[in-house]
């Protein structure tokens, strides 16, 4: 047997779509991918990661993941950091694995993420 990612999914709250769109697609710097026909009463939004995707899905109540959080590998991660940091989000670098560089954020709604680069 075999596995990939195909996509993972960030809960949010209701209605919040333009912060989501602002973080990933104007900082992070993803493309948006358009939600099948079916799932668009939902809310959320799909953004396109190298080879699987991001599913930003309505969570109600919603309650942040201040542990759980997935890594995003980039090639760019200082830029990444500046960007982060010049939008006032926190940049938390983190230097406990040998090998990685990393910090860990988090995205307008509280949830938080790691960024790593494999040095």
């Amino acid at each position: 047997m075999s596995l990939t990612l195909d996509h993972i999914q960030i809960a949010m709250p209701r209605g919040k779509e333009t912060f989501a769109r602002a973080f990933w697609r104007e900082i992070v710097g993803l493309d948006e991918i358009e939600k099948p026909a079916a799932l668009k009463p939902r809310g959320g939004l799909w953004f396109a990661l190298s080879g699987a995707e991001l599913h930003m899905g309505v969570e109600h109540p919603f309650t942040p993941a201040q542990k759980a959080h997935p890594g995003f590998a980039t090639d760019q991660i200082d830029a990444l950091a500046t960007r982060l940091a010049a939008a006032d989000y926190p940049v938390d670098w983190d230097h406990s694995i040998p090998g990685r560089k990393r910090f860990f954020t988090t995205d307008p709604f509280g949830n938080r993420l790691e960024f790593l680069e494999t040095a």
